[in-house]
């Protein structure tokens, strides 16, 4: 899927948060956040067109699992060209991950979570739901990794996690707030 398409979605779709795939630079500071050879279970939140979504199945043991959710049908369909055991694609909002990696997947905790889904473009609730639901899912230790072009979430992350941080990347345009939540 070229930008055209990526550009398409989001203006018919309000959970699609970019009219740019995820650069090189951010998805590099992202995964740097992640333990690769002690992690078991990974959740993506949003994977776009899957550039961070490759990036993390290059660097994963082969005994990890990858949990993708994502809404949106044409990332859906691209999503499932990639052929890798590892990799499980969840048609489901983010809000809904705990429920459905327990009920469907048996899984009750995981190491990381990479988000990129736009918080600004949801209500205050949903934003606080997502939030706080993804803290349960996290075992101890676990990280909530997101990058948004807007801080708008971090004190609701700080007010929930044990340890935060922030960090703006000029660099990337536009400028991104790279947020990490320790449990």
């Amino acid at each position: 899927m070229g930008e055209k398409t990526l550009i398409n979605e989001f203006i018919k779709d309000r959970n699609v948060g970019a009219i740019t795939s995820t650069s090189g630079y951010i998805t590099k500071k992202l995964l740097s956040k992640i333990d690769f050879d002690n992690a078991k279970v990974i959740v993506e939140y949003g994977s776009g067109k899957g550039v961070i979504t490759k990036q993390l199945l290059s660097q994963m043991r082969e005994d990890t699992t990858l949990f993708v959710f994502e809404t949106n049908e044409q990332f859906i369909k691209d999503l499932s060209k990639i052929n890798d055991k590892r990799l499980i694609i969840i048609n489901s909002d983010a809000e809904k991950a705990q429920i459905t990696l327990k009920n469907e997947h048996k899984t009750i905790e995981v190491d990381y979570i990479i988000s990129t889904i736009p918080f600004t473009f949801m209500d205050r609730r949903k934003r606080k739901r997502t939030i706080f639901r993804a803290y349960a899912l996290l075992k101890a230790e676990g990280k909530f990794i997101t990058y948004q072009y807007s801080w708008i979430i971090y004190h609701l992350i700080k007010s929930r996690f044990y340890a935060s941080s922030i960090k703006i990347r000029l660099f990337n345009i536009p400028p991104v707030f790279i947020i990490v939540g320790t449990k």
